[in-house]
Parts: structure tokens; C-alpha cells; sequence
């Protein structure tokens, strides 16, 4: 096989945007990544049911304290963000959130 056949690839992490657990990670190509905060429907091994699930890279600008941060501000209906996370952030600094 030649050098340039190899197949770089990346794990991706899922986490549940119904109970906010993580599930099983999942290895992707890396010409086949997908945005940051990507939402895949997937089976939850804690809630038993297929739900919508958030994808985390390790070296994405889109990490697991930005999916608890939107989990736990209610930024997740039925499995679904409600609004993307730079407005979500934005609204959040307008309500006197200090990420820090």
C-alpha cells in the first residue's frame, strides 16, 4: 500500500441530548467530518431509545463543557437544539452568564 492510500481517521464522542450521557464513540474519516456540535440520531444505552445525540471531536472548537453548558440551560427540546450555540451563548451573556 502506498503512503497516501492510508485512511486518516478520527474517533468522534456522542452524548445524549435527552439525559446528557455519553454513548459509544464512533471513528470517522477525516475527509468525512462533520461540523462542530453535530446532532446524530443514535441509541441511547441510558435511556433505551433512539435519540438525538451530540457529536464531540477532541480537537473541535465544540467541546463536552459546551454540551453541558447548553444541557443544562435548557438549550435541548425533545432531542433538538433550539438555537445554535453562538446565539445561544449570546443570549445566555445578555441574561449576566459568566462562562468563566
Amino acid at each position: 500500500m502506498s503512503k497516501f492510500y492510508r485512511k486518516i481517521q478520527e474517533y468522534s464522542n456522542f452524548y445524549c441530548t435527552c439525559c446528557g450521557s455519553k454513548g459509544i464513540p464512533i471513528v470517522r474519516k477525516t475527509s468525512k467530518q462533520k461540523e462542530p456540535g453535530h446532532l446524530k440520531k443514535l441509541y441511547c444505552l441510558n435511556c433505551k431509545t433512539e435519540q438525538n445525540m451530540v457529536e464531540i471531536k477532541s480537537n473541535s472548537k465544540y467541546t463536552v463543557e459546551d454540551f453541558y453548558l447548553e444541557f443544562e440551560n435548557g438549550n435541548f427540546l425533545n432531542g433538538q437544539r433550539i438555537l445554535p450555540f453562538k446565539q445561544f451563548l449570546k443570549q445566555l451573556k445578555e441574561r449576566g452568564y459568566n462562562n468563566e
